[in-house]
């Protein structure tokens, strides 16, 4: 395979260069005159390559193995309750039950979560905080989402709910 990218672009070796790094192969790059016009005589003249011949992969942090393998399908979940939250919040205001009430809890800390988790993720890097404080950030997070949707059950299920809340908020007047 490498044979084919090399020879079918050679005349843009920054692509060649470019597409062998993508396809993570090593590969030796062809080796190619310094001074093709020199005077030295033919037989004397020797290839010099201007680097190493051989791409070589390395990386500055340790490589993280993910459990799932794929991010996209959190991704994608993340997309649908994000497009699904415009229709449940509506909805579950302006027909108030306790079914709707626990969508809009659980769609909403939900999507909060997934939120706090990638804020959390991006700045409370091992790098920066070593190992545990991470680990402790994650901890900390999870406990406040669990905690904010037991509070969320515990309102509609012992109180007036969501929809019942957001309703008895709209129709307070203001004191004259």
């Amino acid at each position: 395979m490498a044979n084919c990218i090399l020879r079918g672009t050679l005349s843009k070796p920054a692509m060649a260069f470019a597409r062998t790094l993508v396809s993570g192969q090593s590969v030796a790059l062809p080796r190619v005159a310094m001074f093709t016009g020199s005077l030295v005589a033919p037989a004397a003249r020797k290839a010099q390559p201007l680097a190493s011949t051989t791409v070589r992969h390395f990386a500055v942090s340790p490589v993280r193995c993910s459990s799932g393998g794929s991010h996209v399908t959190l991704w994608n979940a993340e997309r649908a309750l994000s497009v699904a939250l415009l229709g449940v919040i509506p909805v579950g205001l302006m027909f108030p039950s306790q079914v709707g009430d626990t969508l809009i809890a659980v769609s909403v800390v939900m999507h909060q979560h997934w939120g706090l988790e990638a804020i959390v993720t991006d700045y409370v890097r091992p790098i920066l905080f070593g190992t545990t404080v991470p680990k402790l950030a994650h901890g900390l997070l999870l406990l406040v989402s669990a905690a904010t949707l037991g509070g969320l059950f515990y309102f509609n299920y012992n109180d007036i709910g969501i929809a019942g809340f957001v309703r008895k908020i709209w129709s307070t007047k203001a004191k004259e």
